[in-house]
């Protein structure tokens, strides 16, 4: 068991979590694994391009791998801590799955959502699935290995059996994989990675990466990530009033001095100017 002020993290395997937060806390870190998420008390808000969802008690979502998750994690308005449970659905684990239950037969039709977020329905077998999770942690005993094996393989069944279109998101092994560099480098673009972190965030080597970035942005990564960077600085000094001393950060430069030594070489005035003509 993890804490860390006002949040408690109970960690199985490195699979299998749960949290508990007594305030609000907000949260942003690129999932590698597929995961599901259930909020068994609490409430949370799942952000995505500007948008936000709302959860409550008894609601759930999935999440596909290599995306950044953004989160806030509150209790309720009657003080109910946040406490939600979070399986990550391992490659290896869902390549046994596939193999074991034959689940690679048939064609499915494939989910189109552009939102890596997908909200499950409201299903029995899926909340008794959740359920039988929590226990484990309110009895303080975990399952062994093979038993935490078979409950996978469970989530997976009654996940492709409730939600039929993840199914090709869940199997999909034929080659590393590839989120869109488009999708990806807008949601990201402020995050404080290398070219080779980028590259391994969208399932690409970095010489594929810095090639399949040209294609689509038509400029190299570095000087894109830093054009990007430079026009949301000038929209939230432009349109939200703004400092520059307040975006900097947020748009993910690394100090004061070099933001603005890049923001008047590519406007042709420094960001103080800009914020002082409003």
């Amino acid at each position: 068991m993890e804490f860390n002020a006002g949040v408690q993290l109970y960690n199985y395997m490195e699979t299998f979590y749960c949290c508990t937060v007594s305030s609000k806390q907000e949260f942003e870190s690129v999932v590698s694994e597929h995961m599901l998420v259930y909020v068994i008390s609490g409430e949370l808000d799942v952000l995505y391009r500007n948008r936000r969802r709302h959860l409550h008690r008894g609601e759930a979502y999935f999440i596909r791998k290599n995306f950044k998750a953004h989160k806030i994690e509150y209790p309720s308005r009657d003080g109910t801590p946040f406490k939600g449970l979070f399986l990550q659905l391992k490659t290896p684990m869902l390549k046994k799955v596939m193999r074991q239950y034959q689940l690679n037969d048939g064609p499915v039709k494939v989910y189109s959502s552009p939102s890596p977020y997908i909200m499950l329905p409201d299903n029995p077998l899926l909340k008794g699935m959740f359920r039988s999770l929590e226990g484990y942690f309110d009895m303080g005993s975990y399952p062994s290995s093979k038993l935490m094996e078979a409950k996978i393989a469970d989530v997976v069944l009654t996940l492709i059996e409730t939600v039929p279109e993840l199914k090709p998101v869940l199997f999909d092994f034929v080659a590393p994989w590839k989120v869109s560099l488009h999708d990806y480098m807008e949601d990201n673009y402020a995050d404080d990675l290398d070219l080779e972190g980028f590259a391994h965030y969208t399932g690409r080597s970095l010489s594929a990466f810095k090639k399949d970035f040209k294609e689509v942005f038509h400029l190299p990564p570095g000087r894109w990530i830093v054009k990007r960077r430079l026009q949301e600085a000038k929209r939230l000094i432009e349109d939200k009033g703004e400092a520059p001393k307040e975006v900097y950060l947020q748009v993910g430069f690394k100090n004061l001095s070099h933001f603005s030594t890049a923001f008047k070489k590519e406007y042709g005035v420094p960001p103080t100017s800009l914020a002082m003509a409003r």
